[in-house]
């Protein structure tokens, strides 16, 4: 069962998944954005993948894309046939800086990762991108993690924290 993003206590390490980025950055989550301001602050450290970074830019783009009325569903497809609106998106970026601003450890996946996030696919039934934060969480010692996915939920040894403001 998942804890409250304002229930982790001063000075823990706490992995972050993309959705606490989007919902926070694009003030979505009060509590998703008071916690991201904790970690740059470093009352938490806040621990995530260079991947979850990237996650985060695609879909800042996707949303921006949307917003702007250059489509309104499977924006990833329209993007990549017309490079030309992709030129013309800024406010993904201006969100992906702010992201990369927050004072977080970056933890690089190496091939340990890539090859234990098979078991946690196998035991849990965690989907690749969930597999591999697991295995990284358990490489680096990391035991909770920032996330609205409930998936997270049922592993074992990992202390879920989430927002309670998002529907």
């Amino acid at each position: 069962m998942a804890q409250g993003l304002s229930t982790i206590p001063n000075g823990s390490d706490v992995f972050i998944d993309t959705n606490v980025f989007i919902y926070g950055l694009t003030a979505q989550s009060a509590q998703c954005k008071a916690f991201l301001e904790r970690c740059s602050r470093e009352e938490v450290t806040g621990i995530t993948l260079f991947e979850c970074a990237n996650d985060a830019t695609h879909q800042f783009m996707r949303a921006e894309a949307v917003q702007k009325g250059h489509c309104a569903s499977q924006a990833t497809r329209y993007l990549s046939q017309h490079p030309e609106v992709v030129r013309r998106l800024t406010d993904y970026w201006t969100n992906t800086q702010r992201l990369l601003a927050l004072n977080l450890l970056f933890v690089p996946i190496e091939m340990k990762i890539v090859t234990g996030a098979q078991p946690e696919r196998a035991n849990e039934g965690l989907l690749t991108n969930d597999s591999i934060i697991t295995a990284a969480m358990r490489d680096f010692g990391v035991l909770s993690i920032a996330s609205n996915d409930r998936q997270f939920d049922a592993v074992p040894g990992i202390t879920v924290f989430s927002p309670t403001d998002i529907p």
